[in-house]
């Protein structure tokens, strides 16, 4: 609707002749935030209103809800989306009448509208919102807002360009949305996960993102590195020459930079099994050739039952990140455990965000660790 109204500003400023007119709406146009989609929820039954009155739009009708309002029971039926017992087909958007008030989704607020789709027995309800205010909400979750303000101005144009990336590239079919709003994507929270820190960085860095050769990059980053990025080429198969494996000496004071993970082979087997890997009785876990960056690439497993191989990402997954936090790992067998020693957390393609905030505290600007983390590209105003 935006465009639609620029366009006929362009019309009407050709019209009159009136040249101050269309050069305002041409950096109107410049530089308005895109909005952006991010599935927040997807649940049977939900729970939805606003800060003030709003609208409810869907199989061609329009209500309007009074701020006094009691919260909309929305539910998916067979029939379609239903609310207060009526049918409003399969697709309902819930707009609020004024900018400053905000949407509602079980308690939690959410700025711009809503869009409610019905996807099977579920409803996927989508946040639709400006991509700036969206970043209000993903920071926080990200990084702390303590840290430096450069580094937490690095992380904001980091997401930025991964949001406007997503949103660049075309929608898969029977998807309404650009991202979702977990771990997959970037954390968002809504206004709830605010902070003015946050909001301060975001602001002061409106619209730039990262750009290699004339594009947006795929600004990928991750907790801590353990003191060695990884190439994208080896953790995805797609080789890209700002996310090449590199040496990291800022991250040393993460928490992450060491850790143990201690478990017994009988627990191990379980954990493998709930992931529909079944596996006899296990002997030995074998790394078999690493990365540049000395991550794990294969693995063999030796159990009674003969031997199973295994790509170290996939390892990872089958027994939780939260055990294994990277491929850049060591193990051993001792008695009935295995012990497993590493370092990071995270895939380590791109920026190392605890490395961000030990250049930042050591005097580096924001673009610099931008540079450093993804070399050979600029920092750009996209509007």
């Amino acid at each position: 609707m935006f465009y639609k109204r620029i366009l006929k500003m362009k019309a009407l400023a050709i019209s009159l002749g009136v040249t101050f007119f269309l050069v305002f709406s041409l950096a109107a146009e410049a530089s308005s935030s895109p909005t952006i989609r991010v599935k927040i929820l997807e649940k049977e039954i939900i729970q939805a209103s606003a800060t003030g009155a709003f609208r409810v739009e869907g199989k061609g009708n329009i209500r309007l809800f009074l701020p006094s309002s009691p919260p909309l029971k929305i539910a998916s039926s067979p029939s379609g989306i239903k609310i207060e017992q009526r049918n409003w087909g399969t697709s309902v958007w819930i707009k609020p009448e004024k900018d400053s008030s905000l949407c509602l989704v079980n308690g939690r607020r959410y700025r711009g509208s809503l869009l409610i789709r019905q996807k099977g027995k579920f409803l996927q309800v989508i946040n639709e919102l400006l991509l700036e205010e969206y970043l209000y909400g993903v920071i926080k979750w990200e990084i702390s807002p303590d840290w430096p303000l450069v580094a937490v101005a690095a992380q904001v144009i980091a997401a930025r360009t991964y949001a406007l990336k997503k949103l660049e590239t075309s929608l898969p079919k029977n998807q309404d949305y650009h991202l979702l709003s977990t771990e997959d994507d970037q954390v968002y929270g809504g206004v709830e996960s605010e902070d003015p820190r946050v909001r301060k960085a975001v602001d002061s860095t409106r619209g730039k993102v990262i750009i290699h050769e004339g594009e947006l990059i795929n600004a990928y980053y991750n907790a801590c590195c353990g003191g060695y990025t990884a190439s994208s080429a080896d953790v995805w198969g797609e080789p890209f020459p700002y996310l090449e494996a590199r040496d990291d000496p800022f991250c040393k004071d993460s928490p992450h930079y060491d850790w143990e993970w201690k478990v017994e082979a009988g627990k191990l087997r379980e954990l493998l099994r709930e992931k529909e890997l079944s596996l006899d009785k296990l002997y030995q876990i074998q790394p078999l050739s690493f990365d540049q960056s000395g991550r794990v690439k294969e693995l063999r497993i030796h159990h009674r039952g003969g031997e199973k191989y295994l790509k170290g990402t996939e390892f990872r997954r089958l027994v939780g990140y939260d055990n294994i936090k990277s491929t850049l790992f060591k193990v051993v067998r001792y008695a009935r455990y295995f012990i497993f020693t590493g370092k990071g957390s995270g895939h380590g393609v791109g920026m190392c965000q605890w490395g961000v905030r030990g250049m930042a505290e050591k005097g580096y600007s924001t673009r610099e660790i931008l540079q450093f983390y993804y070399p050979g590209t600029t920092v750009e105003q996209r509007y």
